[in-house]
């Protein structure tokens, strides 16, 4: 069982090999690996903006003709995402429509100094059983792209795990993801073509491998088969999908309000829960400020989500990092 509390003190001595820089993970590309191994909260934060946010206009109003989208400057972006180092790893909304902002992206992190050592990148993925063909081919993009971490959303049988997994792998190991096209993605990891083709496999199925797999569980079915999916050996992360979990446990009052039933969300969060303590695997929740983070913590979650990139969420992460044992200043 992960026991982020109980390491508190332990995790001291553990940490100075687990945090960036040191020896532990000198061979390592994904610093979130030694991290999962050795129990440790992982604490991730949202990118900087590199896309433009579309502008809010009241309820059909339409654009005006002159109306001109400013982009964020990447270079400025990469520099501000460099210049924080205590995420673990970095929050991204990966889209196709916006996938070559992400490329040019990236390109200005490394031109900044930074690189999946220390910038490991995860985001969501299609539904599987929405569109297994469709989320294949959106997760070799996305690897293609440079991505580390690899959320699954409304995961509700281990199948869609299997499919996931083929996709990742290459056919040497297995799967069906082409050995091409991941020139990106090698770029961004610092590593060669064929240090790439090498690394680039599912953790823990392959222990020298860099890809890391969450199950997100958000729906009735994802909550029945819970166990099923937190045992399966491709996955190390199971998280809760609060958000639409929350809308699945609801109903519509007399009013018309959509009313969640507190009793049944708190029934799916403890199950879901409960499978990762049983199968020894860390459980993700979003959260965004210190205290959340801490009274999760006190509960047993250990893999965070921060879906903003403010002052709250850079507390959060200090918060949890001297928590779970880790200096919460600096490495």
């Amino acid at each position: 069982m992960r026991a982020v509390l109980v390491l508190a003190v332990a995790g001291l001595a553990v940490s100075a090999c687990a945090d960036s820089g040191s020896n532990l993970t000198a061979d390592r590309i994904n610093p979130v690996v030694p991290l999962l191994e050795h129990d440790l909260a992982v604490l991730g934060v949202m990118h900087p903006a590199y896309v433009a946010r579309a502008p809010r206009r009241a309820p059909g109003a339409e654009a005006a003709a002159t109306e001109e989208v400013v982009q964020p400057d990447l270079n400025e972006a990469a520099r501000e995402l460099v210049a924080y180092e205590l995420g673990d790893y970095v929050l991204n909304n990966y889209s196709p429509q916006t996938a070559d902002r992400y490329r040019g992206f990236m390109e200005a992190i490394v031109e900044a100094g930074g690189s999946a050592r220390a910038y490991p990148f995860m985001a969501k993925i299609p539904i599987v059983h929405d569109d297994p063909a469709g989320s294949t081919r959106a997760l070799i993009d996305q690897l293609n792209d440079g991505q580390m971490i690899v959320a699954m959303q409304e995961v509700e049988t281990a199948e869609e795990i299997d499919q996931a997994v083929a996709a990742m792998r290459f056919p040497s190991q297995g799967g069906v993801r082409p050995e091409t096209g991941f020139e990106r993605a090698a770029a961004y990891w610092g590593v060669s073509g064929e240090d790439y083709l090498e690394k680039a496999d599912v953790w823990p199925l392959n222990p020298d491998g860099e890809l890391l797999i969450t199950a997100i569980v958000e729906s009735e079915a994802g909550v029945a088969n819970v166990r099923e999916i937190a045992a399966h050996p491709a996955i190390p992360i199971v998280t809760v999908g609060a958000g639409t979990l929350g809308w699945v446990m609801s109903s519509v009052d007399e009013n018309g309000e959509r009313v969640r039933d507190p009793e049944a969300f708190d029934a799916a969060v403890a199950q879901i829960l409960a499978a990762c303590r049983e199968f020894e695997k860390s459980c993700g929740y979003p959260a965004n400020t210190p205290a959340e983070v801490e009274a999760l913590m006190e509960d047993g979650w250990d893999f965070f989500i921060m879906q903003r990139r403010n002052q709250d969420a850079f507390d959060a992460v200090i918060t949890g990092r001297q928590l779970s044992g880790r200096s919460g200043e600096g490495t």
